[in-house]
């Protein structure tokens, strides 16, 4: 980061939002230790009246800075630039303020969330820069939105998600070369709404989920359901979380049976059920940051822009493709799956939020 200093004074400039990005960065540092923690001790808490200085200008817009106390009992005086909103520091302050920082630890969970929704207004004008980019290569580079991973570690190991990974990829190769006419197995063991709303294959149901018509079917579920499976799965037991799967999975095919009762194509594969995954994650954590390949940079968008953006997203394809009763993917069993799974996900989370009251 640049930064301004003055030669003289060793005062410091700071432009908008470097502030911030720079107090973050020394309280990170082990060489600034803080003072001994007096949590229950009464400080002497300083007016802006008792400061005799003079006024500042704004280097940037030739204005009066304004004197504020940068926390209540700091006694530590900054100036800003009410226009650029940017700070000067006087020599020495900015390292006061990291010591103060430090020896509170109520303040610092205030600093860690202030950085944390700063660091979420920085996503997303990230983002606003790549769409408004009068750059003219963007108009030639293929349109591509692919989530590349989250921020979130998973507190345990992902088995279920893993396990039921490694089952769609064992059945998906028995399919390419144990299945001598794929077609009539489709037909099988797919989902038919004509089939169902007489009577038959109701075992179809929990089959369909596992099939897959062809490897980029398959990656592509596989690798969402990586991306959300293993975060969700900390939110359940091994056994409730396969329970859940398939319930996602199970209301996913009864909205799409609704909305095509006449049809007599079989629908295959997972997608239902992980959209329940990301409907519950959608619940879980909203403000969880989703690494995103878009066009031709990587940004990061919070999860409840990105899901939310795709839900919308399968609701407008699932009612345009209905319209024109023509499409080789199950718009509205995604959207059956992600409703079912957010109304799950939210339920539970009430629940938890009961007992930690208890």
């Amino acid at each position: 980061m640049l930064i301004d200093i003055c030669p003289d004074c060793k005062g410091i400039w700071f432009d908008s939002g470097e502030f911030v990005n720079f107090l973050r960065t020394l309280t990170e540092s082990e060489e600034i230790s803080p003072q001994t923690p007096q949590l229950f001790k009464p400080r002497a808490v300083q007016t802006i009246n008792t400061v005799k200085e003079k006024s500042k200008i704004c280097p940037r817009c030739n204005c009066e800075l304004e004197r504020f106390n940068y926390c209540y009992d700091s006694n530590i005086f900054l100036d800003k630039c009410p226009n650029c909103q940017g700070m000067w520091v006087d020599g020495g302050e900015i390292k006061e303020v990291t010591k103060y920082i430090k020896e509170d630890p109520r303040i610092k969970a205030i600093g860690e969330g202030l950085v944390k929704n700063n660091q979420a207004l920085e996503d997303l004008q990230g983002l606003s820069n790549t769409l408004m980019s009068t750059d003219p290569i963007i108009l030639f580079m293929p349109k591509i939105i692919l989530p590349l991973g989250d921020e979130l570690p998973a507190h345990k190991f992902p088995k279920v998600t893993l396990s039921i990974i490694g089952l769609c990829i064992l059945i998906f190769i028995g399919e390419v070369f144990f299945i001598s006419e794929p077609v009539a197995f489709v037909q099988r063991f797919g989902v038919i709404p004509t089939k169902i709303l007489q009577g038959e294959a109701f075992y179809s149901f929990f089959t369909s989920m596992f099939l897959h018509g062809g490897i980029l079917h398959l990656i592509g579920n596989m690798f969402f359901f990586w991306i959300f499976g293993d975060n969700v799965e900390d939110k359940f037991s091994n056994l409730g979380y396969v329970t859940f799967y398939i319930a996602c999975g199970l209301a996913a095919d009864f909205l799409y049976i609704f909305f095509n009762a006449s049809s007599n194509l079989p629908s295959i594969g997972s997608s239902g059920a992980i959209s329940g995954i990301m409907g519950a994650y959608f619940v879980f954590y909203p403000t969880a940051r989703i690494k995103t390949l878009f066009i031709n940079r990587v940004v990061y968008i919070p999860a409840f822009l990105w899901l939310g953006t795709w839900f919308l997203f399968q609701m407008i394809f699932g009612l345009i493709y209905r319209s024109a009763d023509v499409s080789n993917i199950a718009w509205f069993a995604h959207v059956g799956g992600f409703v079912s799974g957010g109304l799950v996900a939210n339920f539970k989370k009430k629940v938890i939020s009961v007992r930690r009251q208890l």
